[in-house]
């Protein structure tokens, strides 16, 4: 009697466990065959019942039914604004029970790769739609997802920029540093964010010293460091360091390109021409050299001409014809400078500006109409 008894309590627990397990086998099966309203009702249920609410499988299942609700021709409309989260969700429910290798946590990563290209469409949508809220917030969780990739993060930036949240913005490129992505012109679109925000000089400072670590060469950093530091009245200290950057590294033409542009700022012009000249005899492609070479010359046929101009009748027919005869000489000698900077950089925006007006002071008419057709309004 005693074993009959038991054998009945035996068949009496598989009948409950199997229909403890009904629910997501039938959600399963519909899923299979592509009824995912069923399915999600199914599943559903399956998740609030505290015999399968712990199984990795009705995690797993209710992760997938979710997603490929997403974008359905049918059943899309069941989605909600919130059903890509719910899929995060549950697929990182199926993880915590399953582990990354158990029979459902591995098929989980692919289906995790998926769910990322599927928010990163809808946040491109916002923001073609410049509905840039939705848009952050969607490359938000698509960055969620997938925190290593940088494609997210970057348009996330754009997105703020574009919303004119400049500090919102310069922290995604902070995001962006802190997962590997430090390239200088992420530095540099940090600091012009930085800048655009009114962030304080020692925040942006910071964020230079932090990006000139990096990037030691760059002669933007370079540059824009120097800026702050002749605004706070640290130009010596400049100087200073500089030249023991180029103590250090004395091959460095970009370090000489820099040392020259500050010689410049504070008025030591000679000094300033014969540090873009080392710098272009240290590298014969060195831009910023040769540009400001040009820009030195320009500038000195300009002071000439401007005194003639300032002359009256009388003297300037004295004296009108040497000086510009002597402006001359410099817009001529500005020339293979601006010339070469533009070999260099054959779009240069500024460097065809430059040129267009050493060609008509030149009273080269077809030179300065060529390159003015190269220049954007």
């Amino acid at each position: 009697m005693k074993k009959i008894l038991m054998t009945a309590l035996a068949a009496a627990s598989v009948q409950v466990a199997v229909a403890q397990n009904s629910a997501v086998n039938s959600a399963v099966l519909n899923h299979k065959n592509g009824t995912l309203d069923k399915a999600l009702a199914d599943i559903n249920k399956a998740t609030e019942h505290k015999k399968t609410q712990d199984k990795a499988k009705t995690w797993f299942y209710h992760g997938v039914i979710n997603q490929d609700l997403i974008g359905h021709p049918i059943y899309g409309k069941v989605a909600t604004e919130k059903t890509p989260e719910v899929v995060l969700q549950s697929f990182n429910k199926t993880i915590e029970l399953d582990g990354k290798d158990g029979q459902f946590g591995k098929q989980v990563p692919e289906r995790l790769e998926m769910l990322y290209g599927q928010i990163l469409n809808q946040a491109v949508e916002f923001h073609n739609n410049q509905d840039w809220d939705n848009a952050i917030a969607k490359y938000d969780l698509a960055s969620s997802v997938n925190p290593t990739d940088t494609t997210a993060i970057l348009y996330a930036a754009y997105a703020s920029t574009a919303k004119q949240d400049y500090s919102k913005a310069a922290g995604y490129y902070d995001k962006l540093i802190s997962v590997g992505h430090a390239t200088e012109d992420v530095f540099k679109a940090k600091i012009q964010l930085l800048q655009a925000a009114e962030a304080s000089d020692d925040k942006v400072m910071a964020s230079i010293a932090e990006g000139l670590k990096k990037h030691p060469n760059s002669v933007y950093l370079m540059q824009e460091e120097l800026r702050y530091y002749l605004k706070n009245d640290r130009a010596e200290e400049a100087m200073d360091k500089l030249d023991k950057a180029i103590q250090a590294d004395p091959k460095n033409a970009s370090l000489y390109a820099v040392r020259g542009n500050l010689q410049e700022r504070k008025g030591n012009l000679d000094e300033a021409y014969k540090n873009y000249q080392k710098a272009v005899e240290m590298d014969p492609n060195n831009f910023d050299g040769f540009f400001n070479l040009g820009v030195l010359e320009y500038n000195k046929g300009s002071e000439f001409n401007n005194k003639a101009a300032k002359m009256d009748y009388a003297t300037y027919k004295k004296q009108g014809a040497k000086l510009e005869a002597q402006a001359k000489k410099h817009y001529e000698a500005s020339l293979p400078y601006f010339e070469k900077a533009l070999e260099i950089q054959p779009e240069d925006q500024a460097t065809l500006a430059n040129l267009q007006r050493v060609y008509t002071r030149l009273k080269r008419t077809a030179d300065a109409e060529r390159v003015g057709k190269k220049l954007k309004n």
